[in-house]
């Protein structure tokens, strides 16, 4: 049996080739996009993590670090998540999560003590389902009102890293135009998925997201906040930077 793989690389690593192969698994699971615009927001990230089944790339997720200074005055790292895509015949394995964590867990090691938060915005409820598999407290959450404290940090990354397309009382990116939404044969959610709690809330606080709407999300990575395998990856990453 192959193992999966994961690999981390800057952008500007991967040869013309490897971004085409990228850009042909998105296209496949995304509408709305086109090889110039996957590209020109590629560039952007500072890494790729890219998930490899023997030859062939089956998953990858891109990912940006900044250092932000709050409008409390409070430092602090804020690492994005950008485009993230898994084949759905691997859907059931961890190997892309645990290698972000591993990422997340080095960059807390390496920037220690700024506090390391992770900025993500979920098209569809299959990426916003990593928030409760991957921490204890995260927001928005289902189980209780987001913390005005929290609350206004994620207001202000998202004002900051996305401007007018972000609607504060909603929670939610919203372009003119889609910048990618699901494939319809991926958008669709099971009757029997849609009443698990979990997806009903996303549903319920996104529910343009068949058009490209996005709901941001953030949580803080700690040791203390993450959950299990995930945890177990970003100590390595952590004891890797040492």
């Amino acid at each position: 049996m192959v193992a999966l793989i994961v690999q981390r690389r800057r952008p500007g690593e991967l040869s013309h080739g490897e971004r085409d192969e990228l850009y042909d698994l998105y296209a496949r699971h995304y509408a709305a996009t086109d090889p110039a615009r996957f590209v020109a927001d590629l560039t952007t990230k500072d890494w790729v993590l890219t998930l490899h089944h023997g030859a062939s790339v089956v998953g990858f997720s891109t990912q940006a670090l900044r250092q932000h200074v709050s409008q409390s005055g409070q430092a602090l790292l804020e690492l994005f998540s950008g485009d993230t895509v898994i084949d759905p015949g691997y859907w059931g394995s961890q190997a892309l999560s645990t290698g972000f964590a591993r990422l997340a867990g080095r960059l807390a090691r390496e920037h220690a003590p700024l506090p390391l938060y992770w900025l993500l915005i979920s098209k569809g409820y299959r990426t916003w389902r990593y928030l409760p598999l991957f921490a204890h407290e995260y927001w928005p959450n289902p189980g209780r009102p987001t913390p005005p404290a929290n609350q206004a940090l994620l207001d202000e990354l998202a004002r900051t890293r996305f401007g007018a397309a972000y609607d504060p009382s909603s929670g939610l990116l919203r372009f003119a135009d889609s910048q990618g939404h699901l494939q319809p044969e991926l958008a669709t959610v099971r009757a029997d998925l849609a009443e698990r709690p979990e997806i009903r809330f996303f549903l319920a606080r996104n529910p343009g997201y068949v058009r490209g709407d996005e709901l941001v999300c953030l949580t803080q990575l700690t040791p203390g906040n993450l959950r299990g395998p995930v945890l177990r990856a970003f100590m390595s990453g952590w004891h890797e930077a040492q």
